[in-house]
């Protein structure tokens, strides 16, 4: 298993599916939509090239099967 963590979520997968996304998300493109006022020239869009970072990390076997144990943690 692998933990792929984009911003500030991590998400548990199989090693496929983290190669997968990772490869998908190296080939996007970003997009940005800034809102400025209409006397400023409105709002303006934007497509650049992907300059985000994510990680992938391995997981342990033994380690995944006491985490999903665990569940959803409790908020305090």
């Amino acid at each position: 298993m692998m933990i792929a963590e984009l911003g500030y979520t991590k998400y548990v997968m199989s090693n496929k599916d983290a190669v997968t996304i990772a490869d998908i998300l190296e080939k996007a493109e970003l997009y940005e939509q800034k809102w400025r006022k209409e006397e400023d020239g409105g709002t303006t869009y934007h497509v650049y090239d992907n300059d985000k970072q994510f990680t992938l990390t391995t997981i342990s076997e033994s380690l995944y099967r006491m985490a999903k144990l665990a569940g959803k943690p409790f908020k305090e």
